[in-house]
């Protein structure tokens, strides 16, 4: 009995954030007219536009180096283009699609199976390309938590002292998955003995990547909040991250209508309208423009390099990992 309700315990999880997160965004916006959202996002001025696509090309070309230096980790002798262009394809569509670890996973087994790399070596990468994100929301959300608790607290409705403990926690896991790395301690012992922590040179590639990549994303919805908005920017790292993490928690492509809910109930003080046409506007900018983009570059990939020859060659997969 305890088995089968474990096993169903992650869906009863993201059905409860769906129906509290309805439940909330039905409250805001039942009453708002699609007309007044986009004249909402008509006012946002083009400055504000101009600097969100900049902090989204931050963001992602983060991603795109860090696919080239976990690349050059199991082999060291790989190109820069092919993993350069893979992770514009593979991150943009998996963070739209939703699970990207299972649908950028699947766009990297195309592309890296057809540069000669086995099932074993796409298994390692798929699971490194995950772990910057996380780096860089956990060191950031417990700094964040830190600075000004009783501000954050306030905007997530959760008392200071929660929070306060939260941050606490983030910042000592990081310290002790760091300790992990520069030890070389194998995690898994005898369970797994072929899984090992990556090395100290590309978990330090993880954190600084990772930190560029969700500032970028942060900046790029920080800067066109209106000015109603009120908000320091260590307390708004907290308030994204807490929506990312419930859209994320939900199972919902791309976290919609979660995400919003949590800026709802962050920004009691904004028109629901003001606020739904800066989320459009986000979403526009660093989700669907990538995303497009990226399936114009898969489209590419197969019009004109179906044997994968033509992005970088193959990888030689002989080398192993520093």
């Amino acid at each position: 009995m305890k088995l089968r309700f474990a096993r169903w315990l992650p869906a009863l999880a993201s059905l409860a954030v769906i129906v509290l997160a309805g439940g909330v965004l039905w409250r805001e916006v039942r009453h708002v007219r699609p007309g007044a959202i986009m004249a909402s996002f008509a006012t946002i001025p083009a400055q504000a536009l101009v600097l969100a696509g900049l902090g989204t090309a931050v963001a992602w070309l983060a991603l795109a180096l860090y696919e080239i230096r976990m690349l050059r980790y199991l082999r060291p002798t790989t190109g820069w283009r092919r993993p350069f262009v893979t992770a514009l394809i593979a991150y943009p569509v998996g963070h739209a699609v939703g699970f990207g670890a299972f649908s950028g996973g699947a766009i990297r087994y195309r592309l890296y199976t057809a540069a000669g790399f086995s099932a074993a070596d796409i298994g390692k990468l798929i699971l490194l390309s995950v772990m910057p994100y996380g780096a860089g929301v956990g060191l950031l959300a417990g700094a964040a938590l830190l600075a000004d608790p009783a501000t954050t607290a306030a905007a997530l409705r959760l008392e200071p002292h929660i929070l306060l403990v939260i941050g606490i926690v983030l910042l000592l896991l990081q310290v002790l998955y760091a300790a992990l790395v520069a030890a070389r301690v194998r995690p898994l012992g005898r369970l797994l003995p072929s899984f090992e922590l990556p090395s100290p040179r590309l978990t330090a590639a993880q954190y600084l990547l990772g930190l560029i990549e969700v500032l970028g994303a942060i900046a790029t919805l920080y800067v066109l909040l209106p000015p109603g908005a009120e908000i320091g920017f260590a307390t708004f790292t907290a308030v994204y991250i807490a929506a990312v993490l419930a859209g994320a928690l939900s199972g919902v492509p791309a976290g919609l209508g979660v995400f919003e809910s949590v800026l709802f109930l962050a920004f009691p003080q904004l028109p629901a309208e003001t606020l739904l046409g800066t989320v459009l506007a986000y979403r526009l900018v660093y989700e669907l423009i990538p995303f497009v983009f990226g399936l114009l570059l898969l489209l590419a990939y197969e019009a004109w390099a179906p044997g994968g020859g033509s992005t970088g060659g193959r990888i030689r997969s002989t080398a192993a990992p520093p």
